[in-house]
């Protein structure tokens, strides 16, 4: 009887006291396609709404790191990952430095562009880059160079 008495004295105890404050900063909003477009690369520009539905797929959060001109905006998907890098300052010979021995050229699209494939059947990556004046866009992921381009376009279109 007196363990009963004491867990009930104790569930009453729970159930009256205070609850804790509600924390004091706001959620962060969440990034939609209908976000406005931030100034100049990065992520906000090429939120997940944005760069899921250019590509076709299904993209959850991202992630930002910024290395002094290179912007990577990383996306969790189905598959395999998502990047999408901004080069700012990039010229001819920083681009041409970067393209893959394999890579093969896009004509016809922006200043220059090449798209690259690796890996095998079920892990087939795509890198599209692609350079206009000083802003270089490189998009990786399990999608074809239409899509590709037409992400690049759009991000263009943003910045």
């Amino acid at each position: 009887m007196r363990i009963t008495l004491l867990a009930a004295a104790f569930l009453l105890a729970a159930c009256t006291s205070t609850p804790e404050a509600a924390p004091t900063q706001p959620p962060a909003a969440p990034t939609t396609a209908e976000q406005p477009p931030g100034n100049g690369p990065n992520c906000v520009n090429a939120n997940s709404s944005v760069v899921g539905k250019a590509l076709g797929l299904r993209l959850q959060g991202q992630q930002e790191t910024v290395e002094k001109t290179v912007i990577t905006c990383k996306y969790v998907g189905p598959g395999m990952p998502v990047e999408v890098r901004f080069t700012t300052n990039a010229t001819a010979a920083s681009f041409a430095k970067g393209k893959p021995e394999k890579a093969k050229a896009v004509e016809g699209f922006l200043d220059e562009a090449y798209e690259a494939t690796a890996g095998g059947s079920e892990t087939t990556q795509h890198t599209v880059a692609a350079r206009k004046g000083k802003t270089q866009i490189e998009v990786v992921s399990p999608v074809g160079v239409e899509p590709a381009k037409k992400l690049i376009s759009e991000l263009l279109g943003r910045i």
